[in-house]
């Protein structure tokens, strides 16, 4: 029979600095609390950060060109719809050159109908209000002046403009847990958008007085909500670049005493010193006139001394005349700015060359690699606009389309669609037509992943190289193969 030992162990007891409760972890996170995401971002909470954020992006010229940037290289031209048949029963072999032209007429609609709208300058728009206010709002609306059966607009709205009525209790929940309405958002008992509060007129309107009661409610399929959700339960959207409001205003800030500093130091003329103290009896420092009627007194702390133009300065003996030497900028003020600037550009996953439009300290190498991270944030939210904008407004637009032209929706199979965008400009071309050619040549990519990579439509790419040699055919002009892979080793910095 064995016997049983029981060993005692001392309780083991885990210890985090980030749980300390000393004085100074106390100081040092004595903002943080344990609010829900709604409860953390009350109205005037992100009124106020709005406010500022807004502030900061109109005085700072590289939060300016920073949110200008990330919208220009994440939107580009615009998004442009392609279709095609998702059944995998369908032969390509078959005649199929009716439907596909139907799917083509469909497109260029569209095409014309988002230059009407102005899809592209829109979701820029939208783009720099996410990252700068943390939302915006589409409203789908009938503009009477768009040409065409297709006159669904959409219309932009603030953050301020929708928001609940002060004179209502709106703190109220469904038996699900869900709340009713946050901050102007109307809720089903399934957490579902159901209505939006808009008011009529912005609340921050020169004649906005007393707008706060005048609101409309707009049904939730007529609206697209854009927004920058960080945690899970949070309603309403909070700028991207709140993270960051501080660090550009310590630059702003800098910036301003260094120019200060600098330009104190350039105004004064010159500085007149001594290390002794005239005799009362050689110089005159009573009130009354000389012998020559002038006014005569020792030169004093603070006294400024006028100068004439191209006149030389004769100095009593003792004293000596020099220069304010300017200490600002000091050798470390590129170096302090790059720091807090590549800081605060992380935020949005942009590269420290982007952020300052500066690329000479950067090798060809370490510019791609940084790029890198950029391009996946950008796929990432070219993703979410498609699934949150575009495919809305598309969905609605189709419903439209087909109640006007019907036959172009006559097949038996059903399709789907994709958004193409501009692609990014590859630092070396030669060296990514050589990848391109491998990979095309290898069959581990195909013409329309290639095409999309540059967002451009392989269809339209395969027409237009046919009718190209169909050309050079009737005109007697040789074709010329393309030019093979080139076999030159990388430069040497990417080595």
């Amino acid at each position: 029979m064995k016997r049983q030992v029981r060993v005692h162990l001392p309780g083991a007891r885990a210890k985090f600095d980030a749980a300390s409760m000393s004085q100074e972890a106390l100081r040092h996170w004595r903002g943080a609390d344990n609010l829900s995401a709604d409860a953390e971002l009350l109205p005037e909470i992100r009124r106020t950060v709005v406010s500022r954020s807004r502030f900061e992006v109109a005085n700072n010229g590289f939060l300016g060109g920073i949110l200008q940037t990330l919208a220009d290289d994440t939107v580009g031209t615009g998004p442009r719809l392609q279709l095609f048949f998702d059944d995998p029963a369908y032969d390509i072999d078959r005649d199929d050159d009716a439907e596909r032209a139907k799917l083509q007429r469909r497109e260029i609609r569209f095409r014309k109908y988002a230059r009407q709208i102005k899809l592209a300058s829109k979701l820029r728009l939208a783009r720099l209000a996410k990252a700068r206010d943390g939302e915006v709002f589409f409203q789908k609306v009938v503009n009477p002046k768009i040409r065409g059966v297709n006159r669904v607009d959409l219309v932009l709205y603030e953050t301020e403009q929708v928001g609940s009525d002060t004179q209502k209790d709106v703190e109220d929940y469904w038996k699900t847990g869900v709340p009713k309405e946050v901050d102007g958002i109307l809720y089903d008992r399934n957490g579902n958008p159901s209505q939006y509060r808009f008011w009529r007129i912005h609340p921050g309107a020169i004649n906005g007085i007393g707008s706060l009661t005048d609101f409309y409610l707009v049904p939730a399929d007529a609206v697209i909500h854009y927004a920058h959700i960080s945690r899970p339960g949070q309603h309403r959207g909070f700028p991207e670049i709140a993270g960051g409001l501080t660090v550009f205003n310590d630059l702003r800030r800098y910036a301003n005493a260094v120019v200060s500093a600098a330009e104190t130091a350039a105004v004064i003329s010159l500085i007149l010193e001594t290390d002794t103290i005239p005799d009362a009896d050689d110089y005159d420092i009573s009130d009354e006139l000389n012998e020559d009627g002038k006014r005569v007194r020792q030169i004093r702390f603070t006294d400024v001394v006028p100068l004439a133009k191209n006149a030389g300065v004769a100095l009593a003996e003792g004293w000596k005349a020099h220069q304010l030497k300017a200490e600002q900028p000091t050798s470390t003020y590129t170096a302090f700015v790059d720091a807090k600037l590549n800081e605060a550009a992380r935020a949005l996953s942009m590269p420290f060359n982007v952020a300052k439009g500066n690329s000479s300290g950067y090798n060809y190498a370490s510019g791609r690699l940084d790029h890198q991270v950029y391009h996946r944030k950008i796929a990432i939210e070219r993703r979410e606009i498609e699934e949150t904008i575009l495919d809305d407004l598309f969905e609605t637009w189709e419903q439209i389309d087909r109640a006007c032209y019907p036959e172009d929706y006559d097949f038996d199979f059903s399709t789907d669609h994709t958004w193409m965008w501009d692609g990014f400009a590859h630092v070396d071309p030669a060296k990514e037509a050589n990848a391109q050619t491998a990979r095309l040549a290898s069959g581990t990519t195909t013409l329309q992943e290639e095409c999309a990579r540059e967002g451009r439509d392989y269809e339209v790419v395969l027409r237009q190289r046919g009718h190209e040699e169909k050309l050079k055919k009737k005109y007697g002009i040789p074709t010329e193969s393309p030019a093979g892979a080139s076999n030159q080793g990388e430069n040497d910095e990417e080595e």
